[in-house]
């Protein structure tokens, strides 16, 4: 795990996205500390700051007479004279206190402080938005991607059922909140640029104008056409390609470029990104269905892309506990008129696809299998009607699916025993035993990342570093490098020169997701692992992401000569005053050498001259 990671609170719709409101980033300064133990409406205490975005800020607060923590959304005061701006604050309060769902952060209140403060009051949650957890972890395997974008199209399900498309579903959005009993439930926040897509619900966005954040738009939105709910299913896609890639599936220079690749370049499939996940052809297939150009290629609900999601995974998925079932169809008539099509075509037209002339005898059995499934779908007793009077095929085809089944089932189980068996070895304390496993595997399967990096958690804790730090070297080729491995080349930075330089490689090259890792190896462990990591954070241009002050000023107190004067000297880069007392505590100490009968000699220590200048260096900028 990342170092540095911990818990932390945050509440329902989160704060304003990039590049949503001009009129809001040209705002002058907000200090959100100032609302602390303000009482608004004489009913909720700002008790703490939680976050703060261009729109506002959230604060944790408690209601004076029921005595309950909540999460207070506060819009800036200086905005609510824009007209435009109070009605986006009132509409996510209407539309998100509307959606009931497990999945769906819950809104209870909304009002005007006796000040003008406009406010909206959620439910608090305790946990870490997937933004936050990808930041740490770098990416997630598909048995715990699949049940959070479950989730995800749960909650969506339900929004657009109302006919809301949310329009921008982001990492950021989607909250990974622990409840009481410590179970992990996915929440979607945010409704504040959400459109009623209802022909009568007014106030969503004009043909032209382009709303959300870049990363996550969909190709309809990018070039500001209309916009309904399987827009939103493109940002689950893309959030899907990112969580299991480690990486968005874009690389633009600027926003503008970003803006036409996501109209105009397909999404590349995820085996470009994680050549591990061919094993997974139809979790591939359904992200990529997701992420289609052309909305009439995406599922045609977000309960449709749900469902594929969890099918693809196959046995290894398991429904989240506690999960809200899906209402049956006949009780959701709502469930896609509303959100999509236009109001004089109020459902999907797919064109159809040319398929070629099949044999008469294949005819004949896709017609009675097609039989079967319109028996089916006419109501359980129909369908036992008529298996019982065509028991050959009925049985036929319950063999073939439970044959099918039990065929994925076996490969699934086959594929992952040898990584599961691996880690237990390792958690044992026997990676002499887990590299044999590995090493078995890893001969029918040699370019497989995952067994790779198993290999060299297991060299590493050999003590066969350099072997290992290669292991990683060739898992990186093949897919992203987890937490575990990256901890690994972190500490190896600690090691002798020629290691050391052979992790950094490996780190360099790995770039953002690294970040986590050499933030803690920046911090703790010996002076030389300190001072490489602060290199390469340096080089990453992530070194701003830790207390430099800290980091640099705790190795001037290092035994190494080199690393006292290369400390020092930074520390006069950065100028930075809070660094001055440990600086001229650095420029006065002293070495001694005792010589011969007693005698004594004082004289500048190694580094004191670095550190003097350094102190000049800062002094003379006022």
């Amino acid at each position: 795990m990342g170092a540095g990671s911990q818990d932390r609170r945050a509440a329902g719709p989160g704060v304003e996205s990039t590049g949503l409101s001009d009129l809001a980033q040209a705002a002058p300064a907000f200090v959100p500390e100032s609302l602390l133990e303000t009482t608004l409406d004489g009913r909720y205490e700002l008790t703490a700051h939680l976050a703060s975005g261009g729109m506002g800020a959230v604060f944790r607060a408690r209601h004076v007479h029921l005595r309950k923590d909540v999460a207070v959304k506060v819009l800036r005061p200086e905005l609510s004279s824009a007209p435009e701006i109070v009605e986006r604050f009132r509409r996510e309060a209407e539309i998100a206190s509307a959606l009931e769902h497990e999945n769906i952060v819950r809104v209870t209140d909304f009002g005007r402080s006796e000040q003008g403060l406009l406010f909206l009051v959620m439910e608090l949650l305790t946990g870490e938005s997937l933004f936050d957890r990808l930041r740490r972890e770098g990416f997630l395997p598909p048995e715990q991607a699949v049940p959070i974008l479950w989730q995800v199209c749960a909650g969506l399900d339900a929004a657009h059922a109302m006919g809301v498309v949310h329009r921008d579903l982001k990492p950021e959005n989607v909250f990974l909140a622990r409840s009481a009993s410590g179970r992990e439930v996915t929440k979607l926040l945010d409704f504040g640029i959400a459109k009623l897509a209802t022909p009568a619900a007014g106030g969503g966005t004009q043909a032209g104008i382009v709303v959300g954040t870049p990363e996550y738009l969909a190709p309809e939105q990018a070039t500001g056409g209309p916009v309904d709910a399987r827009a939103d299913l493109y940002a689950v896609g893309l959030i899907a390609w990112k969580t299991l890639a480690g990486r968005h599936p874009f690389r633009a220079e600027d926003q503008r470029a970003l803006l036409m690749m996501q109209a105009t370049q397909p999404v590349p499939l995820l085996t470009e990104a994680r050549p591990d996940l061919a094993a997974l052809p139809a979790l591939v297939s359904v992200v990529a269905r997701a992420c289609a150009k052309d909305p009439a290629g995406r599922p045609p609900s977000a309960a449709a892309l749900r469902d594929q999601l969890a099918a693809a995974l196959g046995p290894a998925f398991l429904v989240p506990p506690g999960a809200t079932p899906a209402p049956p169809p006949h009780l959701s008539p709502r469930r896609l008129t509303p959100v999509i099509g236009r109001a004089s075509d109020p459902t999907i037209s797919l064109p159809s696809q040319p398929t070629p002339p099949r044999p008469p005898a294949l005819r004949r059995a896709a017609a009675t299998v097609s039989g079967a499934a319109r028996g089916v779908w006419t109501g359980g007793w129909t369908t036992i009607a008529w298996a019982r009077s065509h028991p050959l095929v009925t049985a036929a085809l319950a063999a073939a699916l439970l044959a099918a089944a039990g065929g994925v089932w076996l490969a699934a189980w086959h594929r992952a025993r040898p990584a599961a068996e691996a880690r237990a070895r390792l958690a044992a304390g026997d990676p002499k035993a887990a590299r044999t496993v590995v090493d078995d595997a890893l001969a029918s399967r040699p370019g497989d990342p995952e067994l790779l990096r198993l290999r060299g958690q297991a060299l590493h804790r050999s003590g066969q570093v350099d072997q290992g730090i290669e292991a990683y070297r060739a898992a990186r080729a093949s897919g992203p490098l987890d937490a575990p491995a990256l901890q690994d080349l972190a500490q190896d930075l600690g090691r002798e020169r020629s290691l050391a330089d052979h992790a950094a490689r490996v780190l360099r090259e790995t770039g953002a997701p690294a970040v986590p890792a050499l933030r803690g190896a920046a911090l703790e462990g010996p002076g030389v692992q300190r001072a490489r990591a602060l290199a390469l954070l340096r080089d990453l241009g992530a070194e701003d992401q830790v207390d430099r002050v800290q980091a640099y000023g705790a190795l001037l107190a290092d035994p190494d000569c080199e690393l006292r004067r290369a400390a020092a000297v930074r520390l006069g880069e950065l100028g930075s005053r809070l660094a001055l007392p440990r600086l001229r505590e650095a420029a006065g100490a002293k070495a001694e050498k005792r010589w011969l009968l007693g005698y004594v000699t004082r004289t500048p220590a190694c580094g004191a001259a670095e550190a003097a200048e350094a102190v000049k260096r800062i002094e003379a900028v006022r």
